[in-house]
């Protein structure tokens, strides 16, 4: 009778670690796309010992990707102090934004509890509009509120209405995102600034324009995540293009701050 031993395992040296593809690079590039670095996940020689503060610092991240994402980079340095207190409401921002981070803070510490003894607030203020005239300073305030908003412990995003509806067609997400990504990422974020809502759109309006609109702001409203709305239009014109129970639903619970005024831009006129 013969007797076989498995042969020795060969030795093995000079061998480098190899990075894994596939899901693992997915996932990689999940985490880039929401203001968060892998390759730093482990280091903390620049982690503040605080978590809260570690938190902020990537939703400040995630809410100068969403700028960049939308052709606004250079909106970033706004905050609420660069606001005028009467033309462009500063207080009235910081106002709404405090509600909504207390609120917040409130009810995740109340979700800890069982549910018959959970006390959730609703805030009575949802959503905050803001028309005005092209170059009023619209876009410029809200940005400012965004980004208190992140200051606060919010996780806030931006978002140019036509960028939305283009990259909801077929084939027209941003590279590495599909659609379903694009409405998650603007669906789930705690304040989103939806900008220049229904610009240059006339009275037609395709099921497109509705339907992804509505569902974008349907959800947001499920949830009790507050918008700021910036338009230069009146809310006739958007019920045209919208329709009437949307924009109903949106001014149930909004308050509006109107801006009016010359271009700030100052642009030549020839």
């Amino acid at each position: 009778m013969s007797l076989t031993l498995p042969a020795p395992a060969p030795e093995i040296s000079g061998c480098e670690p190899v990075r894994a593809g596939g899901p693992i690079a997915h996932i990689a590039s999940i985490l880039q796309r929401r203001g968060l670095e892998p390759n730093r996940a482990l280091a903390d020689d620049d982690r503040p010992d605080s978590t809260e503060e570690y938190q902020r610092e990537v939703y400040q991240q995630a809410w100068v990707n969403s700028l960049v994402r939308a052709g606004h980079s250079d909106y970033a340095r706004y905050k609420l102090a660069h606001l005028d207190e009467v033309e462009q409401h500063r207080e009235h921002f910081r106002r709404y934004i405090d509600h909504h981070a207390e609120a917040r803070r409130h009810n995740r510490a109340q979700r800890t509890l069982p549910a018959e003894q959970q006390q959730l607030r609703r805030p009575k203020i949802m959503h905050m509009i803001v028309p005005g005239t092209t170059g009023a300073g619209k876009t410029v305030s809200a940005v400012a509120a965004g980004s208190y908003a992140v200051e606060r412990g919010l996780m806030a995003r931006f978002l140019v209405h036509s960028h939305y509806l283009k990259w909801m067609r077929p084939d027209g997400a941003p590279p590495g995102m599909t659609q379903l990504m694009v409405r998650e990422f603007y669906e789930r974020c705690d304040v989103l600034v939806l900008d220049d809502v229904c610009q240059q759109m006339d009275e037609y309006a395709t099921n497109h324009v509705r339907d992804h609109t509505s569902d974008l702001i349907s959800a947001r409203m499920h949830s009790n995540r507050p918008t700021i709305f910036t338009t230069n239009r009146n809310s006739a014109q958007l019920t045209v293009i919208l329709g009437e129970a949307l924009v109903s639903r949106i001014g149930s619970r909004a308050q509006v701050l109107s801006m009016q005024g010359s271009d700030r831009r100052m642009p030549k006129t020839w």
